[in-house]
């Protein structure tokens, strides 16, 4: 056990349970320097481009060399163009003082292709722009060049020489816009006696030209002026630098008791980027924020400060704030009526992000300011134009979420902690007494050795791989915790190994740093190098984590990294990687390289075995969903965090992290300063979280048990439907998965992702579709027994997806929503496959016969999918699989298969299917090779439904049709 001394500062240095988040613990921009420096300073020397640098190289890729600027320093920078039709942005120090700056070199998916920029002269251009759009003038005028891209459709990339600004028009409107601002900065490295400033407070493009008017750019690079004469090239007429300005965060920044050594002296870089025609902007994940992000500049900003991307563990983190939390996405998408396009920063350093909306010509704009603290600028453009394409350009940057086993889209049940094997049989005990469907039962901090990872307490779990087993036996899974923070110990295998070779994150003075957490005094291992995700993975061999079975997965907390006694509850920026690298640069990356390295460590584990991976991680960045799930984080037992859950969870999902969910009835409950969740709010959460993508069930170890049989015998009942819901849509959700795959949609989506043309769908937030068939409206409201509910799409056919009512598209009626009912309709136009027979597990469901829910558009058609496999491994990639598409026309189903091996042939078959909206047939034939015969029908009056009885025919099989005929 802990000696009280310890435990005493553990609960010191820890987050200390609150009704609200502790401001202190966190900088805001006006307390960090490179963002104080940037956010309100004036405007600088303008960048130029020199046209004699201008190359295009035999790959189509645009170089070219910036000067100007606030500090005179020249930039190298390209552009160039990608198969997927996004367009990359770079720049980089043309002379770097101390070599080029760190970048990770294995963020972007290796089978990203390149493709060519071409050059576009005026006349060209005039076919692809509108009649008199200004960038024809600037190419006439020789101070513009324009490129095409070969994968892009008709987009054309114009380049501005003075000032430098970089448009992106596409199907004759301009989308994006990089620095029409002038806002380009790039603090270079410096010696500290170095006389430059970060940002001299004068010294416009006036300066370098003593305010004469440019009227061209000759070859030459020589700037020519209304009067005829020239001037010589950029990078030999600059201006002196003014002094150093006094700013005491160059070279040293304090926080609190922390102090940052800052060896490399300012180092931040910056950008404007506007959206053209949009005034609903997406993305940033991750915040407690709406979806369409608000203001933080302007008139009629909401929020004071810049959006924050540093991953940090805020316990207890407020609603509708642009603070940091666990995740950081450095993508922004802007949608219209008219298309849909985004930007991706990427750059894995602090970053804060200004937002404002305004006119620019006439036009409805909304400007992004992106400032970062080190790091280059590579800014990747994706000119969608549809929401489809942009989640297909986004993922052939990072990546898709790979298909999880079948298992994770269960319900999951977690609690800090489940005592000990005693609990956690009569948990399990009581799902079966209950008939209550579950998949994994998982185990916090409490089962290790002394929160010693890969390790179990041998009083509380002396038989791990007996329990597991038990589990398996009725299909289940366990899911232990495995945080980044390994107890300095040197009795404990994990720790002393990794310290012998070295492994471990160093101060800025190259000793082993020396951390706070769970376990008391720790390390952390740099998941930033590639050998020690190597060695880590190695951890999770069935004879290195003792006790381990091939049905124990893996949870990944506090990995933001967590460090108690560090600034802001993390870690020092200064201190560095096995590399040398600094903290600052890959801070937001660290969580997604322990996900990794845990994910690849559940892979290796089984050479043998065709077994996918699950891991559920906290701190994310972009590409993270390539390997695992995330959740929110710590969120209260509150209705207002019951209502925040979504707005989070679809910008999770706009950002490519789909298989995401929210703690249902929230993490803290008494915990963290509240109550516990009554009936009420938990019924209405765990209805919430049945139609999201990740669904579990958590609670802090201060609260109040919550399983769903611990409230009443009525709550049980209603729990258990709840459940049931779930799992008859077990394989809907399955292929959604299957396609986010293959397309990257998100799994869970904003209504305008379905209707990008209805402009009233662009601010909803508090109801969304689960795939492209149902609309969910959660019920967030204390004592709320109805709802409004918007149908988008103007003629679409909705019905409720539990009676039958049908609805109009474009309507926002009133709704039914008792205690016992989540609104959710079924959209007109798509069939969906349910299998009703209800089962412990999911594991249990691989041969169950399956419903076809058809539910016909206003033409009388609907369309549907359907992915069948072993449920785990990967042989459905060498096509051990069917991939099945159902369609109804004139009356008729039918099946046809889209891909997979013929010789797949799973057992399942059609037992029922049920149509919405149609009247009743005379009779009813299924046709097939055989012949055909007759089938029976009812009218269910409840449902609306019309029932066709046990046609029998393979899931799998295109042989078939069921024709309604009507005399």
């Amino acid at each position: 056990m802990r000696s009280p001394p310890l435990l005493a500062l553990l609960l010191a240095l820890s987050p200390t349970p609150s009704a609200a988040v502790d401001h202190a613990k966190f900088r805001t921009c006006a307390k960090t320097g490179f963002c104080r420096r940037h956010r309100d300073a004036p405007p600088s020397r303008a960048f130029l481009i020199a046209p004699a640098s201008l190359q295009l190289t035999p790959h189509g890729v645009l170089a070219a060399q910036l000067h100007g600027g606030p500090f005179g320093v020249p930039l190298n920078l390209t552009l160039e163009a990608y198969s997927c039709g996004v367009l990359r942005l770079r720049a980089v120090e043309a002379s770097p003082l101390h070599g080029a700056r760190w970048e990770a070199e294995d963020l972007l998916e290796p089978s990203l292709r390149p493709a060519a920029l071409t050059p576009i002269d005026a006349d060209e251009a005039a076919a692809l722009l509108p009649p008199g759009a200004s960038p024809l003038a600037a190419l006439r005028a020789g101070s513009a060049r324009a490129y095409g891209l070969s994968s892009g459709g008709g987009a054309v990339a114009l380049v501005h020489l003075h000032p430098f600004s970089l448009e992106l028009w596409q199907h004759g409107a301009r989308s994006l816009h990089v620095n029409p601002a002038g806002k380009l900065y790039f603090e270079h490295h410096r010696a500290k006696d170095d006389a430059s400033t970060p940002l001299p407070a004068a010294g416009a493009e006036d300066e370098a030209h003593g305010g004469k008017e440019i009227v061209d750019y000759g070859e030459d690079g020589l700037a020519v002026y209304a009067d005829g004469s020239k001037q010589q090239k950029a990078s030999e007429a600059e201006a002196p630098p003014p002094p150093a300005a006094a700013d005491d965060s160059l070279w040293e920044e304090s926080f609190g008791a922390h102090r940052d050594s800052k060896p490399y002296g300012p180092s931040s870089v910056g950008m404007d980027i506007r959206f053209d025609g949009f005034t609903h902007v997406y993305g940033l994940a991750e915040h407690a924020a709406p979806m369409n992000l608000p203001s933080t500049r302007g008139e009629g900003a909401r929020y004071a400060e810049p959006y924050r991307l540093w991953t940090l563990d805020v316990y207890d983190y407020e609603l509708d704030s642009p603070m940091a939390l666990y995740g950081g996405v450095p993508l922004l998408l802007a949608h219209s009526a008219a298309s849909t396009a985004a930007a991706l920063w990427f750059n894995p350093t602090e970053t804060f992000i200004d937002i404002s909306r305004e006119q620019v010509d006439g036009v409805d704009t909304t400007s992004s300011f992106w400032m970062s603290e080190s790091g280059v600028i590579d800014l990747m453009l994706l000119p969608g134009p549809t929401p489809a394409d942009i989640f297909r350009q986004y993922a052939a940057l990072t990546g898709v979420t790979p298909l999880p086993p079948r298992f994770a889209l269960g319900y999951h049940q977690c609690r800090w902690n489940y005592n000990d094997e005693a609990d956690v049989r009569y948990v399990h005990g009581q799902f079966e007494a209950l008939d209550i469907p579950y998949d994994v039962l998982w185990l916090d901090i409490e089962h290790t050795d002394g929160k010693r990872y890969f390790t179990w307490d041998k009083f509380k779990f002396p038989h791990p791989k007996e329990l597991q087993e038990e589990l398996a036996l009725t299909g289940r899974k366990m899911v232990t915790i495995v945080d980044p923070h390994i107890k300095k110990d040197s009795g404990y295998k994990v720790y002393q190994e990794a310290h012998e070779k070295g492994l471990f994150i160093q101060t800025r003075d190259g000793a082993e740093l020396d951390g706070w957490c769970w376990p008391g005094a720790s390390a952390y291992l740099d998941f930033t190098s590639p050998e020690v995700r190597e060695w880590w993975a190695g951890r999770f061999a069935y004879d290195e984590y003792e006790g381990s079975t091939p049905t124990l997965y893996t949870w990944n907390d506090m990995n933001e990294p967590s460090v108690f006694n560090g600034p802001e509850v993390s870690m020092d920026k200064d201190a560095k990687s096995l590399a040398g690298v600094e903290h600052r640069e890959w801070h937001n990356l660290y969580g997604m390289y322990m996900q990794q390295a845990t994910a690849e460590g559940l892979l290796k584990r089984n050479p043998e075995q065709d077994k996918r991976p699950f891991v559920l991680s906290r701190s994310f960045y972009a590409g993270s969903q390539r390997w695992g799930a995330i959740w929110t984080g710590d969120n209260a037992c509150l209705w207002s965090h019951l209502e925040a859950a979504s707005p989070m969870l679809l910008t999770l999902g706009l950002c490519g992290i789909t298989f995401s969910g929210a703690d249902v009835g929230g993490f803290l409950g008494k915990g963290g300063g509240y109550g516990d969740p009554d009936a009420e709010l938990f019924t209405r959460w765990f209805q919430a979280g049945a139609y999201q993508p990740f669904f579990r069930g958590h609670a802090h170890h201060d609260s109040k048990r919550r399983e769903p049989w611990t409230f009443d015998d009525l709550t049980t009942v209603r729990l258990r439907e709840v459940a049931k819901q779930r799992y008859q849509l077990l394989a809907y959700w399955y292929t959604l998965f299957y396609e986010a795959e293959m397309t990257g949609m998100p799994t869970m989506r904003p209504l305008w992702v379905e209707f990008p043309a209805d402009v009233k769908t662009f601010d909803m937030d508090k109801q969304f579709m689960s795939g492209p068939a149902f609309l969910v409206k959660p019920i967030t409201s204390q004592g709320a027994t109805s709802t409004s509910v918007y149908f988008p799409g103007a003629g679409t056919k909705w019905y409720d997806a539990v009676d039958g009512t049908p609805y109009t598209g474009g309507s926002e009626p009133t709704v039914s929503a008792p205690i016992d009912k989540l609104p959710v309709f079924q959209r007109g136009g798509t069939i969906v496959p349910r299998q009703m027979r209800l089962r412990r597990a999911s594991s249990l469901m691989g041969a169950d016969p399956f419903t076809l829910v058809v539910a016909p558009d206003a033409s009388g058609a609907a369309n549907g999918t359907l992915f069948l496999d072993a449920g785990d491994g990967y042989a459905y990639r060498r096509g051990e699989h069917a991939y099945m598409a159902y369609s109804y026309a004139a009356a008729t189903l039918r099946a046809s298969r889209r891909s997979g091996s013929g010789a797949y042939a799973p057992p399942n078959v059609l037992e029922r299917v049920e149509l919405l909206g149609v009247g009743v047939p005379s009779r009813v034939v299924l046709r097939h090779a055989a012949g055909e015969e007759a089938l029976g029908f009812t009218l269910n009056a409840e449902s609306g439904r019309l029932v066709v009885r046990k046609p029998a025919v393979k899931m799998a099989a295109d042989d078939w049709q069921i024709e309604l005929i009507y005399a």
